[in-house]
């Protein structure tokens, strides 16, 4: 497989964090939410805050709380908790190796500011050729990489862990590569076969 755009997911992909995220949904709802947040998070896996928390709120029953309270509540909690979380084994030297072969750029459904600032903390912005959080669609962003890199789908690869990141490589006609332990090996070692 020869490839010349590389276009990772983040949470659960290049960085440990999948589990931490989803736990700062239950963290902050009241306890009598539980059963929704599970429900929600079952059929929207892949969602963004700012849609899934106010489906919470509404589907709660709970009038009484706020969307922006919560919303700001959950980032803050998430943006803590990706400091702290482990580099999925061998992220940064795929993130490199896939720079030095093209292009490698991050998508993922956190909003962008927070994104830019987890991918700065750890060192690899200046590795990046972009970068597309929230509100920037998967899909439509995977569609104009290909366009402004002049690159065919065939030599488009997608590494994610979610729903989300298969979609926009299969409507785009892209390889996908799903972030299993090993996957940045497997990367390398595929495309160099």
């Amino acid at each position: 497989m020869s490839a010349e755009l590389f276009v990772f997911d983040f949470d659960g992909t290049l960085v440990d964090t999948a589990a931490a995220k989803r736990q700062a949904f239950f963290d902050v709802f009241p306890q009598d939410c539980g059963e929704t947040v599970e429900r929600v998070l079952t059929e929207d896996p892949d969602g963004s805050r700012f849609a899934v928390i106010p489906r919470m709120i509404i589907e709660s029953g709970r009038s009484d709380l706020n969307p922006d309270a919560i919303i700001t509540a959950f980032g803050k909690q998430v943006l803590h908790r990706v400091a702290l979380a482990n580099e999925i084994p061998g992220a940064s030297d795929a993130l490199k190796w896939a720079a030095s072969k093209g292009a490698a750029y991050v998508f993922s459904v956190t909003p962008h500011e927070d994104l830019r600032a987890a991918l700065t903390q750890r060192g690899w912005v200046d590795i990046l050729s972009g970068i597309y959080g929230f509100p920037n669609h998967k899909p439509e962003v995977l569609k104009r990489l290909m366009n402004e890199n002049h690159t065919a789908p065939q030599n488009t690869t997608v590494i994610g862990d979610g729903i989300s990141d298969a979609e926009a490589a299969r409507m785009n006609g892209c390889h996908y590569l799903p972030a299993m332990p090993g996957w940045p090996q497997k990367l390398m070692q595929e495309s160099i076969e």
